[in-house]
């Protein structure tokens, strides 16, 4: 099968949808991370995340650390999606604009490079009128293969 045939097939996203599902289910940290899968490729995920007040500083707007922490999960979901277990070497943030409790925002983590023993990962989070809110890009050391 090939890449191109894995990422049209319909089967295969929802074996992925399922295996990050089953992560996301067992994994206790993610009860305080409530974000949804919305769409993922091979390498490519799409993640929603409501800002809770339980989220945000004393001027109402989103923690930059949790804005950082929701950027690391969607990256390392992208990086799940390639069947690999993983783990966070570094992460670089530029925060952009503010988003304030009770809006919804978008993240898109893209694998950029896949190499022997690490990933650069890069993604982008969006406010609901598509405006850019923080940008992100981490590398991540493989651990293993799992798929």
């Amino acid at each position: 099968m090939t890449e191109q045939t894995k990422r049209t097939d319909p089967d295969i996203k929802e074996r992925l949808r399922c295996e990050l599902k089953k992560v996301y289910d067992q994994t206790p940290y993610f009860k305080s991370m409530p974000c949804t899968p919305e769409d993922l490729d091979y390498g490519r995920v799409r993640v929603g995340f409501d800002i809770s007040r339980h989220a945000c500083n004393y001027r109402g707007i989103a923690s930059g650390g949790v804005l950082a922490a929701f950027c690391d999960t969607l990256m390392g979901m992208a990086c799940r999606t390639l069947g690999l277990q993983i783990t966070t070497l570094e992460i670089n943030m530029n925060y952009i604009r503010s988003v304030k409790s009770g809006e919804h925002i978008t993240g898109i983590g893209q694998v950029v490079h896949y190499g022997r023993k690490t990933l650069v990962v890069g993604c982008e989070c969006y406010d609901a009128a598509g405006r850019i809110i923080v940008k992100g890009r981490s590398s991540f050391y493989i651990l293993k293969k799992i798929d």
